[in-house]
C-alpha cells in the first residue's frame, strides 16, 4: 500500500485560499514555500528546463488532520507543461480568487525509479522529474488511476518530517498568523 502523503490543490489565490481554509476548516497555520524553483527539472524525454519561470509557484502546506492540504498559486508556467498537468485554461486555477481545482495526489516512495516505472506500466505516463537538494520527485498524469497527476517523493527527512511538523503547529493553533515562511529543514519521523 502506498499511503496518502498529500492532497494538492490549484488555487486562483493563496492568500484568500488560505483564509478560507483557515475560516470554514479550521486548518492552518500554513508554511509557505514562495517562488518555488527546482535545481534541477527533466522532461520525461530527458529535456533539461533551465529556465527560473518554466515552473514559477508558490506552494503552502498545513495539516488537516490525517493529511497533509498543499494550495498551489502559479505565477508563470510553460504551456507544454501546463497542458501536461492539466492545469485549468487561462492560466489561473479559477476566475474565482478563493476555488480551488485538485492539482495531484502524492505519495512517498523508498525507490523512485520503481515507483515511476509501475505508474508507467498502470498507464500513467511520466511528464517530469525534479529535484532540490534532498528534495526528489517524479510527475506522472493520472492514467487510469486519476483525473489528476500524481506526486511521487523520494522518502527522506524533509517529506517524512513534514506531517510531523504541520501537526505540531497545527495542535492548539490560535488562528493567528495562518501563513508562516517555510524556513529550516524538517525533522525526520
Amino acid at each position: 500500500m502506498r499511503p496518502l502523503h498529500h492532497i494538492g490543490y490549484w488555487v486562483g489565490d493563496l492568500d484568500a485560499a488560505v483564509a478560507r481554509a483557515t475560516r470554514d476548516l479550521g486548518v492552518g497555520p500554513f508554511l509557505v514555500h514562495r517562488n518555488v524553483r527546482f535545481e534541477e527539472f527533466r522532461y520525461a524525454d530527458g529535456r533539461l528546463v533551465d529556465d527560473p519561470d518554466h515552473l514559477d509557484h508558490t506552494a503552502a502546506f498545513a495539516a488537516w488532520g490525517p493529511v497533509v492540504l498543499e494550495f498551489g498559486q502559479v505565477h508563470a508556467i510553460d504551456p507544454e507543461l501546463a497542458t501536461a498537468y492539466g492545469y485549468p485554461a487561462g492560466g489561473s486555477a479559477s476566475s474565482s480568487s478563493v476555488a480551488m481545482e485538485v492539482g495531484h495526489v502524492s505519495w512517498v516512495v523508498d525507490d523512485l525509479a520503481a515507483e515511476s516505472e509501475r505508474l508507467e506500466v498502470a498507464g500513467c505516463r511520466l511528464i517530469h522529474t525534479a529535484a532540490s537538494g534532498a528534495v526528489r520527485v517524479a510527475w506522472h498524469d493520472g492514467g487510469p488511476l486519476f483525473p489528476h497527476p500524481i506526486e511521487v517523493h523520494l522518502a527522506g527527512p524533509p517529506i517524512l518530517g513534514m506531517h510531523a511538523r504541520l501537526s505540531a503547529l497545527a495542535n492548539g493553533w490560535d488562528g493567528r498568523d495562518p501563513l508562516r515562511p517555510m524556513t529550516g529543514p524538517a525533522p525526520a519521523t
